[in-house]
C-alpha cells in the first residue's frame, strides 16, 4: 500500500468556513467516485488544545505506487468535469494557515507490521 498524507494548519476563525468547504469537498469526491483511485480517504483533525490554530490532516490509501501515479496522470485541471473540485480546493488554499501544508507519501512494508 502507498498513503499520501497531507497535513496543514486552520484558523480557529476560520474553522467553521473551514468545516463547511470540507463537507463539500467530500461531497463532491463522493459523487465523482470514479475519478479518484485511492481504495480509502478519511480527514481528521488532530486533537490540540488553547491554541488559536488546528491542524487538520487527510490520508489516501492507494493499492501501489502505479494507482498514485494514475490519478496524477489522469486528473488534470483541465478538465471541464474537473472544475468543481479545483473550485473548492482553491476554497481550501484561501481558508488555512499559509505556508502550512506539507505532504508525504509512505510505502508500507508488510514485513514491518506489528499484529
Amino acid at each position: 500500500m502507498l498513503y499520501d498524507i497531507g497535513k496543514w494548519k486552520v484558523s480557529k476563525a476560520n474553522a467553521d468556513r473551514f468545516l463547511d468547504m470540507l463537507n463539500r469537498f467530500v461531497e463532491w469526491q463522493k459523487q465523482n467516485r470514479s475519478k479518484f483511485y485511492y481504495t480509502h480517504s478519511m480527514f481528521g483533525k488532530v486533537k490540540s488544545e488553547g491554541e488559536s490554530e488546528e491542524t487538520w490532516m487527510y490520508i489516501d490509501e492507494y493499492k501501489d505506487q502505479e494507482a498514485y501515479d494514475k490519478f496524477n496522470e489522469d486528473f488534470k485541471r483541465s478538465d471541464p468535469e474537473n472544475a468543481g473540485f479545483f473550485k473548492l480546493k482553491a476554497e481550501f488554499e484561501s481558508l488555512i494557515v499559509p505556508n502550512s501544508y506539507s505532504c508525504a507519501r509512505l510505502i508500507e512494508k508488510p514485513e514491518l507490521h506489528i499484529h
